[in-house]
C-alpha cells in the first residue's frame, strides 16, 4: 500500500504573531484571519518491508535503520511522536522551498502526518493533526513559531482562528464572511523577493525585542475590530474594510524587528510604483512573497516587468481542501 498526501500552503491577512505561543501564554488570546492556497507539499509515503532499514527522499536522500538516527528533525520528531519504529519509505516533494513565508514547513509537517496516519489505519481528523503538528514544531522542536500555519494547511479554505494558553486553538468561520474573503483573494498575487530566511531565527529577534508584544498587541486589535465591524457590512464593504485593515497592520508590522531590510524596501517601492496595492510581507520577515492586491488591467505586463528585473509574480488561488491522502 502506498500513500499519497497532499496539504496546502496558507496566506494570513490578519492577526499574525498574535499566534505564537509566548505571546498568547502572555496576553490570553490570539487571533488570526487567513486562508489555503493551490501551493502545496506532497508525501509518499510506503511501508519498507525489505533490506532492514528505511530510506527519506526530500530535498537529501536518508536511509536510517533507527528513527533516533533520521537526520530530518521534522520526520525524526514526527515518527517518534506517532511511536511509528518499522522502516517506512517516504519521498516530499513541495511546490517552494522554505522561508517563504507561505507555511511551507507546517504544510510539509501536515502533509506527513497524514501519509502516515492512513497508512497505519488511524483515525485522526484533520484538526488533530494540525494539533500534532503543532505540538511536534513547537514543543518537541522547541521552535519559536505560532500555530497559525499548522490549522489554515490543514483545514482548508477560509478560517478565523481563535488561540488559548496551552495550545488551544478554535475556529469560528462565518458564511458571509468566508464568501467576502474567497472574493477578495480574486484580485490578490504574490511577488517572490527571491530572499531566503530563517523564520526561527527572525521570530526570536521579534520575542526577544522589548517592543514586540505593544506591536502585536496592535496587530490583534485591528483584527478584533475588522471581525466585530463586518458583521454589520455586505460583502463589497468587507472586502473594502479588509483591505483598509490590511494596510494599517502592515504599517505596523513592517517596523517590527527583523521584518524590513534595504532590498525588500527597494522591492516595496518598486511595487508600489507599478500601481499595486501591497498589503503585506508574508511570513517573519526578512525575505519571502510580498502579498499584493491588483485592480488593473493589464497583469500579464506587469508580471513581464517583474521577470525583467528578476522577481515573479504569482496569481493565488484560494484552496477549499484541506490536507488529503489518497491510497494506492
Amino acid at each position: 500500500m502506498v500513500i499519497i498526501s497532499r496539504c496546502p500552503y496558507r496566506v494570513s491577512l490578519l492577526g499574525g504573531s498574535s499566534d505564537l505561543d509566548w505571546y498568547v501564554n502572555q496576553n490570553g488570546e490570539g487571533l488570526s484571519i487567513g486562508f489555503a492556497i493551490k501551493l502545496y507539499s506532497r508525501v509518499v509515503a510506503a511501508d519498507r518491508k525489505s533490506n532492514g532499514f528505511g530510506i527519506l527522499n526530500y530535498s537529501s536522500r536518508e536511509e536510517y535503520n533507527a528513527v533516533d538516527s533520521i537526520s530530518h528533525p521534522i520526520i525524526r520528531a514526527t515518527l517518534k511522536r506517532l511511536n511509528i519504529n518499522k522502516m517506512l519509505e517516504l519521498s516530499s516533494i513541495g511546490d517552494t522551498l522554505s522561508g517563504s513565508g507561505l507555511g511551507s514547513s507546517s504544510s510539509f509537517s501536515i502533509a506527513l502526518i497524514k501519509s502516515i496516519v492512513v497508512l497505519q489505519n488511524l483515525e485522526m481528523s484533520n484538526n488533530e493533526i494540525a494539533h500534532i503538528a503543532s505540538e511536534i514544531e513547537l514543543t518537541d522542536l522547541n521552535k519559536p513559531i505560532g500555530r497559525q500555519d499548522q490549522y489554515l494547511c490543514a483545514l482548508g479554505g477560509v478560517n478565523v482562528l481563535y488561540f488559548k494558553p496551552n495550545g488551544l486553538v478554535n475556529n469560528r468561520n462565518d458564511l458571509k464572511l468566508s464568501e467576502a474573503i474567497e472574493n477578495f483573494s480574486k484580485n490578490l498575487y504574490l511577488i517572490n523577493s527571491k530572499i531566503r530566511r530563517n523564520a526561527s531565527k527572525k521570530l526570536e529577534n521579534i520575542k526577544n525585542d522589548k517592543n514586540s508584544k505593544i506591536h502585536i498587541d496592535e496587530l490583534l486589535n485591528i483584527a478584533k475590530i475588522f471581525l466585530d465591524k463586518s458583521k454589520n457590512l455586505n460583502k463589497s464593504e468587507i472586502e473594502e474594510f479588509l483591505e483598509i485593515s490590511m494596510k494599517k497592520a502592515w504599517d505596523i508590522k513592517r517596523n517590527m524587528n527583523s521584518v524590513m531590510n534595504l532590498e525588500l524596501i527597494n522591492i516595496e517601492k518598486t511595487i508600489l510604483k507599478k500601481g499595486f496595492s501591497l498589503l503585506k510581507l508574508l511570513g517573519a520577515g526578512g525575505g519571502g512573497y510580498f502579498l499584493v492586491s491588483y485592480k488593473g488591467n493589464n497583469i500579464d505586463r506587469e508580471k513581464d516587468f517583474f521577470e525583467s528585473i528578476g522577481l515573479e509574480l504569482i496569481k493565488i488561488e484560494l484552496s477549499h481542501e484541506g490536507c488529503s491522502a489518497c491510497i494506492f
